[in-house]
């Protein structure tokens, strides 16, 4: 960092709360910490046996009963990750003509 930059932190008790906080925790938990969210945020795209772990995990910690179904985590999923190719997919098989050029986006 050059001693010209400007930082500009909008949050400034957030910030040293969570300095403290990594402060007084041992590395392993914090390393332990930042596994399980990266897990917990993967397991849905992972096979059933991982979601099941989750799924009890949420049902002790937050009182839920049940998952999405597959088809909706799956179609977001692609949605997310895939949605202007998919777009494009669509609007080349199912748009006439006229409509494609009305919408036409050089995705090439």
């Amino acid at each position: 960092m050059y001693s010209n930059d400007t930082i500009s932190v909008s949050e400034l008790e957030y910030l040293r709360n969570a300095s403290r906080i990594i402060n007084e925790t041992s590395a392993r938990t914090i390393q332990n910490y930042f596994l399980w969210r990266f897990m917990m945020n993967r397991v849905a795209n992972m096979p059933k046996r991982f979601r099941i772990v989750r799924d009890t995990f949420d049902r002790y910690f937050r009182g839920t009963t049940s998952e999405r179904p597959r088809t909706l985590v799956c179609g977001n999923f692609v949605n997310v990750n895939m949605g202007y190719a998919v777009s494009k997919v669509y609007i080349e098989n199912y748009f006439d003509e006229n409509a494609r050029n009305q919408v036409k986006i050089d995705l090439d």
